[in-house]
């Protein structure tokens, strides 16, 4: 495993497929992920309004567009909103609900939430030229749960809720079956069943009010190991989604059994990481540690060291069963 910055480009280099990790990763964790609220935004004080405003955004945009591509990406073609029995303003509304900021406390101490409409919209934008760059992996076959049921397996990610209301996202790396993933599905299937997994999050009404906890064991995995158990630009694209496209508030993110090499990879890239994202990633030594944050109920069975109690998985109870 490589002790130095030097070693670890090297590696990284030497198991490239074209992609330069250490600037992706710059780029997607130099951004502020809860997005950033200028002057001159537009504010509403309710979500009926800043509907109707957000959609005179998106025309307007479709009005000043010069290429047909860029009016296009407003379709919204590979949205995958219909499996999940929602329509195409509740996918504006997940928007307009994470661009929420605080006004000013009154004199009970308690403060009022308005819509930066704005926000909303400059992350909806991204979003749509995400999807849209998607070309036909998620629409050839429709994104649909039965599609992405056998390689959502293959990656074993869970979710709950914990004590504070928040949706936990737990992946284990230490459960996947890399097998599967690395012989007998292709990229573009780990891209659907991510992309599929991501928007069940991102309607889900826990992590629209309350924000997302993401829970990570690394499993002390070697770098190399790690970085080809998909391509590094499937990597890189997946990541993006979920921290700098996607309306999710991401309230903390906790790893553990963290192998060498990714200290040293924070350590060439910290400088350039957000103080946002520094202030949310904690290193866990002590398995217990995740009871006393998130509480015991809310841990899958056999999840990493840790017994845990909750055996039935809302995903899978509510698409797979």
């Amino acid at each position: 495993e490589p002790i130095s910055a030097k070693e670890l480009v090297s590696s990284l280099n030497e198991h490239s497929d074209g992609t330069n990790i250490v600037k992706e990763s710059i780029n997607i964790l130099s951004s502020n992920p809860d997005g950033l609220n200028k002057k001159g935004d537009l504010m509403s004080d309710t979500t009926e309004n800043a509907l109707i405003v957000l959609k005179e955004l998106i025309e307007l945009n479709k009005t000043e567009a010069k290429k047909e591509k860029m009016k296009k990406r407003w379709d919204f073609r590979t949205s995958p909103h219909e499996q999940f029995g929602k329509e195409i303003d509740d996918t504006f509304m997940a928007f307009l609900l994470w661009s929420r900021v605080s006004t000013d406390e009154d004199d009970t101490g308690s403060s009022e939430k308005a819509i930066n409409v704005s926000k909303a919209f400059r992350r909806l934008e991204s979003y749509a030229d995400w999807m849209d760059q998607t070309g036909d992996d998620l629409t050839t076959p429709q994104l649909t749960p039965a599609s992405v049921q056998s390689n959502l397996e293959a990656w074993a990610m869970r979710v709950s809720t914990d004590n504070q209301g928040r949706l936990v996202w737990w992946v284990d790396f230490d459960a996947f079956d890399l097998k599967k993933i690395k012989e007998e599905m292709q990229p573009e299937d780990s891209l659907r069943a991510f992309v599929w997994y991501a928007h069940y999050i991102m309607y889900n009404k826990n992590a629209q009010e309350n924000g997302l906890v993401f829970v990570e064991n690394l499993a002390y995995m070697g770098m190399v190991k790690c970085f080809t158990i998909v391509p590094l630009k499937l990597s890189a694209k997946v990541d993006r989604l979920t921290i700098g496209v996607l309306p999710i508030k991401m309230n903390a993110y906790y790893i553990l059994e963290v192998p060498t090499w990714v200290n040293v990879f924070m350590k060439l890239i910290g400088v350039f990481v957000s103080k946002q994202i520094m202030e949310r990633l904690v290193y866990l030594k002590e398995w217990d540690k995740l009871e006393d944050l998130l509480g015991k109920d809310c841990i899958p069975t056999g999840f990493g060291k840790l017994a845990g109690s909750l055996k039935v998985d809302p995903v899978v109870e509510k698409y797979f069963t």
